[in-house]
């Protein structure tokens, strides 16, 4: 690959809200200012993600129950003294891929901040590809370009901060604007921190993005977010209440949907020890402009998890159930579920896990000439690894059976297995694997069998210069007797050459390869398809 250049920094590339931007007035202020004679940002001793604040920082995965609230409060007065009181910041960012296609999106991003620093207080200006993320049932993520204006503050063990933000829709996605306020409050060093937020999202729905005509969707949200950790480590509290208003056209004379949700919960530990409680309840018209949690829904679960010399042990229970406003069309479905997992890594070289899940589904106000329903499944599954130098070989298998207990007759079972070995050598990679899949549905006396084999190398060439991938891979599904189901496959080839060497150019060019093959073959209704593109693209630089 060619080596990173010098003269920009790194952002994650957004994909939400692609063109458009709005003008922040406040950033004018250190931009100026930078331009008549600030000095370069300096390294800055603070929290590792000090330089975005907390709406910018994505949640990590596996943990879209939790969001930070952490506030990024005044510089110390030693970190201020030989730093100067406006910073400007410019990050860029080029598409990994050259290879956009007509209509793709911008080939780069860019973020350009700003910074003014006092005794006690700082305002922050971005302007630019923003990445916005607030909480799970207000907005998991949003990334568009717009503008950002801060003002943090604090002293004592307290500090706050108030943030309003824009990001407007373009290049596919006209007249979609999304703009926002948040307010948040640290007391006693992070003891207790409580945030509040508004969000607004229009999207025209006339076409080429003229409206009123065709009127809007529109939605807002205010959300109220409060956590308290009275024992650092041991026990945290957090509680979250949104009240949602949704219209799916506002020329109509429909009324908007509005609805509430809410959530609470309770996460601590003590040595490799880690528990979770957790209660939420999701209304049935409770809708966001983007994705959010599951509507008609409430219900809890409680896990534990603890970690003994070689062994690890998780062990999860919940209980949910829908049709919160019984309605009397549609039935209460509950849902009971246990899942345990437990890991061994006693042996290097041989560690393996297992898993165990038991499921019971019940109904209960069935409507006029509806059957109550009384389902139970288990499942079984697991994977060994056997590793042995540059060998990783993997076994995975998994067996599952759902039953009707009012019937006591079995529903549906699904066999697997799975071959997943790995070779690795340097720069070199091969990753194949095959599998086999078998269900039986005996309600409706019919057998499905599933295999598929692929194959993938990766690595480098020509001096670690030129990055290459294949990847091919066969499936073939049958469904009752002889000459049914269907057949597909597929293959792909990347590859990325510099041509750093052949150009002095700020940004380094390069030329892309990437070729992708499909066939699918009906063998049912005896009907084949299949596309294949080839694409030889040159990225080029820039002058500047």
């Amino acid at each position: 690959m060619p080596p990173k250049s010098n003269s920009h920094s790194k952002i994650q590339r957004p994909g939400r809200f692609p063109a458009g931007a709005f003008f922040v007035r406040a950033l004018l202020v250190p931009l100026v200012a930078a331009a008549l004679g600030a000095a370069p940002l300096p390294a800055r001793a603070s929290h590792p993600d000090a330089s975005l604040p907390a709406s910018t920082v994505a949640t990590p995965p596996g943990q879209e129950e939790l969001f930070p609230l952490w506030l990024p409060g005044p510089v110390p007065e030693a970190a201020l003294a030989g730093a100067p009181a406006f910073r400007t910041e410019f990050r860029a960012e080029y598409p990994k891929e050259p290879w956009t296609g007509p209509g793709g999106d911008l080939p780069a991003t860019f973020l350009q901040r700003g910074e003014f620093d006092r005794s006690g207080y700082k305002l922050l200006a971005e302007m630019g590809d923003l990445r916005l993320n607030q909480t799970r049932n207000t907005l998991q993520e949003a990334q568009g370009r717009g503008g950002r204006f801060s003002v943090l503050t604090g002293s004592s063990g307290s500090r706050g901060t108030l943030e309003t933000f824009a990001a407007a829709g373009g290049h596919g996605t006209p007249g979609e604007s999304l703009v926002g306020a948040t307010g948040e409050l640290s007391l006693l060093d992070d003891g207790a921190r409580f945030k509040t937020i508004f969000l607004s999202g229009r999207k025209s729905l006339g076409r080429e993005g003229r409206w009123p005509t065709a009127g809007e969707r529109r939605g807002d949200v205010v959300g109220l977010v409060a956590q308290l950790e009275p024992l650092k480590g041991r026990l945290a509290a957090e509680a979250e209440y949104d009240y949602a208003s949704y219209d799916a056209n506002t020329s109509d004379p429909a009324a908007p949907l509005r609805d509430s949700a809410y959530r609470m919960k309770l996460s601590g530990g003590w040595g490799g020890s880690r528990y979770n409680a957790l209660y939420e309840r999701t209304g049935p018209r409770y809708r966001l402009m983007s994705d959010g949690p599951a509507r008609d829904r409430q219900g809890g679960s409680f896990s534990v998890a603890t970690a003994l010399a070689a062994h690890g042990f998780d062990f999860k229970l919940s209980r949910y159930n829908d049709n919160l406003e019984h309605n009397p069309l549609s039935p209460r479905l509950y849902r009971y579920e246990g899942v345990f997992d437990y890991r061994f890594h006693g042996v290097r070289e041989l560690p393996f896990a297992l898993q165990y899940k038991k499921t019971f589904i019940d109904s209960a106000r069935e409507p006029l000439g509806s059957l109550p329903r009384e389902v139970a499944e288990d499942a079984v599954s697991g994977q060994v690894n056997l590793l042995a130098g540059s060998w990783d070989l993997g076994l995975r298998g998994g067996l599952s059976q759902r039953t009707d207990r009012r019937r006591q007759q079995r529903e549906l079972t699904t066999t697997s297995v799975g071959f997943l070995p790995r070779f690795s050598a340097g720069s070199f990679s091969v990753v194949p694997d095959l599998s086999l899949k078998r269900i039986m549905d005996f309600s409706a006396a019919q057998r499905t069998d599933q295999y598929a084999l692929n194959l993938g190398l990766t690595g480098t060439l020509l001096e670690r210069r030129l990055d290459y991938e294949l990847k091919g891979g066969y499936k073939r599904e049958c469904t009752g007797g002889a000459g049914t189901g269907r057949e597909v496959l597929g293959a792909k080839l990347k590859a990325v050459y510099p041509l750093a060497r052949f150009f002095s150019w700020s940004r380094h060019p390069s030329l892309g390869l990437k070729g992708e093959y499909n066939e699918i073959n009906n063998l049912t209704d005896d009907r084949r398809e299949n596309d294949f593109s080839l694409l030889i693209s040159l990225e080029g630089g820039s002058f500047l």
